[in-house]
């Protein structure tokens, strides 16, 4: 119900998984060997990141594939 109201004022949860890597809106924690991703792929989310009307309040913090 709290993040209902919030979200009824413009705050939004940064959709990382799966995305590529955006320093704007993640901020990486480690990198790490992945088959079958992509290199930069956010592969795991140790935090939510969150928007407010359009402005980045806390970055997502991620891992990131590392393919060489």
């Amino acid at each position: 119900m709290f993040m209902d109201i919030l979200s009824k004022h413009g705050l939004k949860r940064i959709n990382a998984l799966g995305e590529e890597f955006d320093p704007n809106f993640h901020e990486a924690l480690s990198q790490e060997p992945a088959e079958g991703k992509k290199n930069m792929e956010v592969i795991q989310v140790h935090q939510n990141g969150y928007t407010l009307n359009d402005r980045v309040i806390r970055a997502a913090k991620v891992v990131v594939a590392k393919n060489d």
